[in-house]
């Protein structure tokens, strides 16, 4: 009986052993991207648009095609840069929605797209803040 139990002890130490070895996943390391390299599809298919304030939690909404590839070009022309900081964070000062044919594409915010968070790009968030300002109207 003792026998046994010492063959069972051993086999619950290695299979612990076993499993602590796993090999942890390696996540590439984020590359400069733009919008249109993020985004999964094709940006000229976006239909519609939600900007949200993080400071006020006030919603826009944007069905105008030719404002919303206007806007997007736009963006599409920044480059953004990967933070070496790839740490969680709390609070956003815009979040951004993507929308085709009532389908949620794309999710962003000011400095994260694709849970990879993105140096302060001040250009970028002028972009935003624009066009969510022009709803206002």
């Amino acid at each position: 009986m003792p026998r046994n139990f010492n063959l069972l002890a051993l086999c619950f130490v290695l299979l612990l052993v076993a499993l602590g070895c796993s090999k942890e996943e390696i996540k590439p390391k984020p590359s400069p991207a733009t919008l249109a390299d993020l985004y999964p599809g094709d940006l000229r298919q976006v239909d519609h648009i939600e900007i949200r304030s993080g400071s006020t939690g006030e919603l826009h909404s944007y069905d105008d095609a030719a404002a919303i590839q206007k806007w997007l070009s736009t963006l599409s022309g920044f480059t953004l840069t990967p933070d070496s900081n790839q740490e969680g964070r709390v609070g956003f000062l815009y979040g951004v929605t993507l929308y085709e044919k009532k389908t949620r594409k794309l999710g962003f915010t000011n400095n994260s797209i694709a849970s990879v968070y993105y140096l302060y790009n001040e250009a970028w968030v002028r972009e935003i803040q624009a066009f969510f300002e022009a709803g206002k109207l």
